[in-house]
C-alpha cells in the first residue's frame, strides 16, 4: 500500500518537474490562496482560539455599569460599586478595580510620561499572575501613606532602568513623589493595556468608599468566576445587587436618597458582565469572520483556476494515459495518479503559502492589530501550521477531483480507438472548463461588489462633517501631577501660560485648551439637571459629554456660535458660574430657543451648583464620523473648573508636524518637569477612528483584485485552449469560405456567453454577500445599483478584452497549416 503511495508521489514529482511552466503557475496560484487563508486564520487563532495569557483566562470577566435609559451600556465602575460586588456577589471568586493613569518620571534627564495603572491588590490574584522578580503589592499597601509602592513591567525594567538586577527596593520619582519598586512582572504580562509600564495600589479614602462616590465611574473592573458559575448567573446576581442597592437607598434620608435615585431609577442602573475575551475582541470579530469568508472565496477561485489548468494538462496527456490504460491501469489507478499530482502541487503551494502568510500578517497591520491587547498571540504557530497542512491537503483533493473524475478518465479506450486523437475539444470537456470559469467570474464579481460597497461607505463616512475644522491643527496631551498642581488656580495658570507660549510659536495662528478632545479617545460624560425642572417618573436623567475649555477653543476649532456668547477672560473663578451648551441640548430642553439665560445644575448631587447658560454652539461628533449625534455636550471654562489634564490645540499656518518640537519646548519653558505626549494632528485622530472601515476595505479590495486577475487568466486560458483544440475546425471553416471576422465572432460568442453567465452568477452572489455586510456599510444600500453597474462593466469589459485577444489570434489562423495539423 505505502509502496504504491510513494510510487505515485515520485511519479507526480517527475511529471510536475517535466512541465515547469504549468507547475509554477499552479503552485503560485495556490500559494496565494492558501497564504491568504493562513494569514487570516492566524489572526483568528490568536484572538479567538488561543487561551488568554492568564491563568484559566476563560473564567475572567469584565464587570461594568449600565444605564439603559441614558443610552449608556458600557460605563465604568465606581469604588462603592466595586466594594459592594466584591463583598456580596457569590458568582465572583475574585474581583479587582483598576484605573489607567499617567505619571511623569523625573529621576534623570528630560521628564518622561509613563503609562501607569492604579489597581487594587486583588488584580494580580484575579489574573493569576505573580511577579518574576520581587513581589506584587498586597492589601497592606491599600492604605493612605503606605501606597507609594510600584510594580513595573518587564519592558519598563529593560527600557527605563536598563535591566538593573538590583531594581527591587529602589525608589523612583513619579509625579514628583517617591515610589519604592516592589517587583518586576513576567515578560509579556500586560494589563489592561499592552503598553502599561507599572502598577501602583489604590488607597481609598472614607469619602471614596461612601455612596457619594456612586456615579464617579472612572475605573474598570475585572473578575474571576467562582467554580461552577457562569456569566449568565453572574449577570443575574449583578442585577439583584443593583435592586438591593435601590432598596437600601430608598430607606435613606430624603436629602440623600433624592440624589442617588437619579442613578438607580432614572438611569435604569444595573451591573453587567461579559467574558474578558468578548470585551477585547468583540468588535473586531464580525470583520474577521467576513475576511475569512472572503479569503475562502479567493481560495475557491484559485482551486477553479488550477483545476482548469490540470484539465487542460490531462487532455494534453490523453495518449500517455490511454497507453497506461491499455497496459492494464484501471480507472482508479489513473484517478489516484492525478490526485497525487494535485496533492503534491497543493502541498508545495501550502509551503510557499506560509511565507505568503508571514508577509501578509504585516499587511494586516492596517487593522492596527499591534494595538490589540492580544496582538502578541498572533503568530504562525504549530496550530496554524496544522491548519495550513489540512487546508493544503483538502485543497489538493478539491481541485484534483474534477480532473481525476473527468470524462476522459472513463473514455480512454475510445481515445485508442480514435488512433490517439485528442478528446480535449469535446463538448463535455469544453463544458467542464467553462463551468469552472463561470464560477471564477461569479466569485470575482461578488468580491469586487463587496469591495466597491466598502469603498463607497468609506468615502461617504469620510465626507461627513465632524462639526469643527480639522485641517492644520496640532494637538498634544498634558497630565499635571497632583502634588505640584493641587489647586485650581495653579492648574489654570499653567494652562494659561502654556497657551501663551505655544501661541507665540512662529507659524501658529491660534492656541486653545480642551479637557477631552473629540476623537481623542477620552470622552467625559456626566449627569446634570435643568434648574426648576423635575425628572418625570421613568424618564431618563439628563446626561451628556462634558468638556472644560478656554475662551479660544470654539474659534480655534471653528465651532459656530449659534446664540449668545462663549467664554471670556472675565469668566473667572470669582465670577458667577457659566456654561455653554450645544444645539442638541438646546433642542432637547429649550425647543423655544430660549436657552440663553436658563440654568443647569451640575457639580455633584449634594452640592450641585447652578450654571447660567451664556451661549449655544454647533454640534460636534465625538467618536466616529458616522455617528448620529443624539447625546448632548456642554462646556465649562477652565478658569472656573480647572482640570488636571487636557489637550493643547494649536492651529497652524505651517505643516503641523513641523511644530512638534516647538510645542514640547514651549511647555518645558513653563515647567521643566512637565512632558507632553499623545501628539497628533486632528486629521490623524480622525483617520485613526476610520481604521475600522479602512482596514476591511483595503484588504477585501486586494483580495478582490487577486480574484479578478485569476478570473481573467482563467477565461483567457480556457478560450486559448478551445481555439487550440478546434484549430482544425477553424481551418476547415476558413477553407470553405469563412473569413477572419467570422472566426472572431465564433470565438467572441463563446467567450461572451461564459462572461454573461459569470456576471449573472456574480450579481446573485454579490447581493447575497452584501446582505451579510450590511453592518459594515454606511450611506450606501447593500443593493447599490451604481456599484453593481460599475463592477459588472469593469469586469465584463476586461473579460471581453481577454476574449477579443483570443479571437484575434484565432482569426490569424492559416487554413493550410491548420489542416496539416489534422
Amino acid at each position: 500500500m505505502f509502496s504504491g503511495f510513494f510510487s505515485d508521489l515520485r511519479f507526480a514529482l517527475r511529471a510536475l518537474i517535466a512541465r515547469p511552466g504549468f507547475s509554477i503557475a499552479a503552485i503560485l496560484t495556490l500559494a496565494l490562496g492558501i497564504g491568504a487563508n493562513t494569514a487570516v486564520f492566524s489572526v483568528l487563532n490568536g484572538l479567538l482560539l488561543k487561551p488568554l495569557p492568564y491563568a484559566d483566562g476563560e473564567r475572567l470577566v469584565q464587570v461594568y455599569n449600565v444605564y439603559p435609559k441614558m443610552n449608556l451600556f458600557d460605563a465604568g465602575t465606581s469604588i462603592p460599586d466595586y466594594l459592594d460586588r466584591k463583598r456580596e456577589v457569590a458568582a465572583l471568586a475574585d474581583l479587582a478595580l483598576y484605573s489607567p493613569s499617567s505619571f511623569n518620571l523625573s529621576d534623570e534627564g528630560a521628564p518622561q510620561r509613563l503609562i501607569g495603572i492604579r489597581a487594587t491588590s486583588s488584580l494580580f490574584s484575579t489574573l493569576g499572575v505573580d511577579a518574576a522578580m520581587g513581589r506584587t503589592f498586597g492589601e497592606e499597601s491599600e492604605v493612605i501613606g503606605q501606597d507609594h509602592v510600584a510594580v513595573i513591567s518587564h519592558n519598563a525594567w529593560q527600557n527605563l532602568f536598563a535591566g538593573d538586577p538590583d531594581i527591587v527596593g529602589k525608589d523612583v520619582k513619579l509625579n514628583s513623589e517617591s515610589y519604592k519598586i516592589l517587583g518586576v512582572m513576567p515578560q509579556g504580562f500586560a494589563f489592561p493595556n499592552k503598553d502599561a509600564q507599572f502598577w501602583v495600589p489604590f488607597a481609598f479614602t472614607p469619602e471614596q468608599r461612601s455612596d457619594d462616590e456612586r456615579g464617579n465611574e472612572y475605573s474598570g473592573s475585572v473578575g474571576r468566576l467562582a467554580p461552577g458559575a457562569t456569566v449568565e448567573q453572574l449577570n443575574s446576581q449583578l442585577r439583584a445587587n443593583a435592586l438591593s442597592l435601590a432598596e437600601r437607598i430608598a430607606g435613606l434620608p430624603d436629602e440623600r436618597a433624592a440624589g442617588y435615585a437619579s442613578f438607580i431609577r432614572d438611569g435604569g442602573f444595573y451591573g453587567a458582565a461579559k467574558s474578558l475575551r468578548e470585551q477585547w475582541v468583540g468588535e473586531i470579530k464580525p470583520v474577521l469572520f467576513l475576511l475569512q469568508s472572503v479569503v475562502a472565496l479567493v481560495l475557491l477561485i484559485a482551486c477553479a483556476n488550477v483545476a482548469n489548468l490540470m484539465l487542460t494538462r490531462v487532455y494534453a496527456r490523453e495518449k500517455e494515459l490511454s497507453v497506461k490504460t491499455a497496459m492494464g491501469a484501471g480507472r482508479w489507478r489513473i484517478a489516484r495518479q492525478l490526485l497525487s499530482e494535485a496533492t503534491v502541487l497543493s502541498l508545495i503551494g501550502g509551503g510557499i503559502g506560509i511565507v505568503v502568510a508571514y508577509l501578509a500578517l504585516h499587511l494586516l497591520d492596517v487593522f492596527n492589530l499591534a494595538g490589540n491587547k492580544l496582538a502578541d498571540q498572533i503568530n504562525i504557530d504549530p496550530s496554524v501550521l496544522m491548519f495550513t497542512l489540512l487546508l493544503s491537503t483538502a485543497t489538493g483533493v478539491l481541485f484534483g477531483l474534477m480532473p481525476a473524475l473527468s470524462p476522459l478518465n472513463t473514455r480512454l479506450h475510445e481515445v485508442l480507438k480514435e488512433g490517439g486523437r485528442s478528446m480535449g475539444g469535446s463538448r463535455g470537456a469544453r463544458m467542464t472548463r467553462s463551468i469552472l470559469v463561470v464560477a471564477q467570474l461569479g466569485l470575482a464579481v461578488s468580491l469586487l461588489v463587496g469591495a466597491g460597497l466598502l469603498i463607497r461607505s468609506f468615502w461617504s463616512a469620510q465626507a461627513q462633517d465632524p462639526g469643527f475644522a480639522r485641517d492644520n491643527t496640532l494637538t498634544a496631551k498634558v497630565d499635571l501631577p497632583e502634588k505640584r498642581y493641587s489647586e485650581d488656580a495653579q492648574r489654570s495658570q499653567f494652562f494659561e501660560r502654556a497657551l501663551a507660549e505655544i501661541g507665540a510659536i512662529p507659524g501658529a495662528s491660534s492656541a486653545a485648551f480642551v479637557s477631552n478632545l473629540p476623537f481623542g479617545n477620552s470622552n467625559w460624560t456626566s449627569s446634570y439637571n435643568i434648574d426648576g425642572r423635575e425628572v418625570g417618573e421613568g424618564q431618563p436623567s439628563p446626561h451628556g459629554y462634558t468638556r472644560i475649555v478656554d475662551e479660544n477653543f470654539f474659534a480655534t476649532m471653528n465651532i459656530p456660535v449659534l446664540q449668545g456668547r462663549t467664554f471670556e477672560v472675565a469668566d473667572s473663578a470669582e465670577a458667577n458660574g457659566v456654561v455653554v451648551i450645544d444645539q442638541v441640548l438646546a433642542r432637547k430642553y429649550f425647543p423655544q430657543g430660549d436657552a440663553v439665560g436658563q440654568r443647569i445644575l451640575w457639580g455633584g448631587r449634594d452640592e450641585a451648583k447652578a450654571w447660567t447658560i451664556i451661549g449655544v454652539v454647533g454640534t460636534i461628533k465625538n467618536i466616529n464620523l458616522t455617528d448620529e449625534v443624539t447625546k448632548e455636550s456642554y462646556y465649562f471654562s477652565y478658569r472656573q473648573q480647572a482640570p488636571s489634564e487636557g489637550f493643547l490645540v494649536l492651529k497652524t499656518q505651517l505643516p503641523p508636524d513641523s511644530l512638534v518640537g516647538a510645542v514640547r519646548d514651549a511647555v518645558l519653558r513653563v515647567d521643566p518637569l512637565q512632558p507632553v505626549h499623545n501628539i497628533k494632528t486632528l486629521d490623524q485622530r480622525i483617520a485613526i477612528s476610520m481604521e475600522g472601515r479602512r482596514a476591511p476595505m483595503v484588504l477585501i479590495l486586494i483580495f478582490a483584485l487577486v480574484a479578478l486577475v485569476l478570473s481573467i487568466i482563467g477565461i483567457y486560458g480556457v478560450l486559448s485552449h478551445m481555439v487550440q483544440q478546434r484549430t482544425s475546425e477553424i481551418g476547415v471553416r476558413m477553407a470553405i469560405g469563412a473569413n477572419a471576422a467570422d472566426v472572431q465572432r465564433l470565438v467572441l460568442g463563446q467567450g461572451a456567453r461564459i462572461v454573461g453567465y459569470g456576471l449573472g452568477l456574480g450579481i446573485v452572489g454579490a447581493l447575497t454577500l452584501s446582505w451579510f455586510m450590511q453592518s459594515q456599510l454606511f450611506g450606501v444600500s447593500s443593493a447599490d445599483p451604481l456599484t453593481l453597474m460599475v463592477v459588472t462593466t469593469l469586469l465584463g469589459g476586461v473579460a471581453l478584452f481577454a476574449c477579443w485577444l483570443t479571437a484575434h489570434r484565432a482569426a490569424a489562423t492559416q487554413p493550410l497549416m491548420a489542416l496539416r495539423q489534422e
